[in-house]
């Protein structure tokens, strides 16, 4: 194998979401396994156009102009790198199935390099519902049909969407997410651990990610005030931003919960807040595989996500955590008390999740899932 190009629109230091930390983690595991590993992405503000970090390279592309004139400069100049380094690389592997997937897709096609697409989500939120909204989406969608050797989908749902969209289910596979187990470990002293933090010493339910409509925030601060009438210990931590603050802040105060609700801004390392809680929370009404849950699994916290996208299959449906459905106030609520209420339950719940991760998401192994998806592709060729 001569390489991997990763293509993605924002990559670490920026603000970045699920897909983007995916691909940082996978460019880190390649380039430990000696894989040559590039990333060409969006240069934002000041930071260097070319970048060598942890063993692989960063290239930072020019995006000009306004709305979709960037969106059209951005894709030309990942193909223009991409021809000019068409010999460091044999896969080209694109995060999410926008612009740099495109920019991959017809630079495959024109080198004969092999390409992935990696889809992010399923439902309203997804790749392909999204993609249908617009003629560029449905183009783009028509060109990744064509000339995509492989589109990653990440749960049952994302899977059936592409196939009913037109892909050939030979060339659909599902994969998983990963983490770094061995950098998300439980916490032995969570009171000191919250007191750091500056936080009470109640039972800590914590959400960290994009405060965001997709994420149905509003749906837990409601089971919160229900579940306080029996729990009144619970303190909720919300670790993120975006668009739903205002709103959320305003929703928090109208309820009485100023006092049970702490927001907080997005930090660099999230493993700290993981420490000082005892349950962490996912409301979602759509996901992949989330990023935040893995973490909060590897930490050893007893988890409650949403019957939607991959987390059922992560939490093993439901033997390593709890499930309630999408936009129900009263089983998120109930589940709420179910764990607060029980440490016992908690803490075995934990250890399930720890070793669900340790066995099935750690990077060990999804990083030579991929690998080895590579050299099976290289193969066919």
């Amino acid at each position: 194998m001569k390489g991997v190009m990763m293509l993605v629109n924002y990559f670490p230091p920026l603000p970045t979401g699920g897909a983007e930390r995916q691909a940082e983690r996978l460019a880190v595991y390649l380039a430990a396994q000696n894989v040559p590993t590039g990333v060409l992405t969006r240069r934002v503000g000041d930071l260097p156009k070319r970048e060598q970090r942890d063993g692989f390279e960063i290239y930072r592309l020019p995006q000009l102009g306004p709305g979709k004139m960037k969106t059209l400069t951005f894709t030309l100049s990942a193909m223009r790198t991409l021809l000019s380094r068409q010999h460091t690389y044999d896969i080209l592997h694109a995060h999410l199935s926008f612009s740099p997937a495109i920019a991959a897709a017809l630079t495959g096609k024109l080198l004969g390099k092999r390409v992935i697409v990696k889809f992010g989500n399923s439902a309203a939120y997804g790749d392909v519902q999204r993609s249908r909204q617009s003629w560029r989406g449905r183009l783009r969608m028509a060109i990744l049909r064509r000339w995509a050797d492989i589109i990653v989908t990440l749960d049952p749902e994302m899977e059936n969407e592409a196939i009913t969209d037109g892909f050939s289910r030979e060339r659909v596979l599902r994969m998983d997410n990963g983490i770094a187990a061995e950098e998300f470990v439980p916490c032995l002293d969570k009171p000191r651990a919250r007191q750091a933090l500056g936080l009470e010493n109640r039972t800590t339910v914590l959400y960290t990610g994009r405060l965001a409509e997709q994420k149905a925030l509003p749906v837990l601060l409601l089971a919160l005030q229900q579940a306080l009438d029996a729990c009144p210990d619970l303190q909720l931590v919300l670790l993120g931003h975006g668009d739903e603050k205002p709103r959320l802040v305003n929703q928090t105060q109208a309820l009485g919960l100023g006092s049970q609700v702490v927001f907080r801004d997005p930090v660099g390392d999230v493993r700290p807040y993981l420490d000082a809680a005892d349950i962490f929370v996912l409301p979602s009404l759509a996901e992949g595989i989330s990023n935040s849950l893995l973490e909060a699994m590897s930490a050893g916290l007893a988890c409650i996500a949403t019957q939607v996208g991959g987390s059922p299959t992560v939490l093993e449906d439901g033997e390593c955590g709890l499930l309630v459905t999408p936009g129900s106030v009263d089983e998120l609520a109930e589940a709420l008390v179910r764990l607060a209420a029980n440490p016992i339950e908690r803490a075995r719940l934990g250890r399930r999740a720890r070793q669900r991760i340790q066995s099935r998401y750690d990077f060990k192994v999804v990083g030579r899932q991929y690998h080895a998806l590579y050299e099976q592709l290289l193969e066919k060729a």
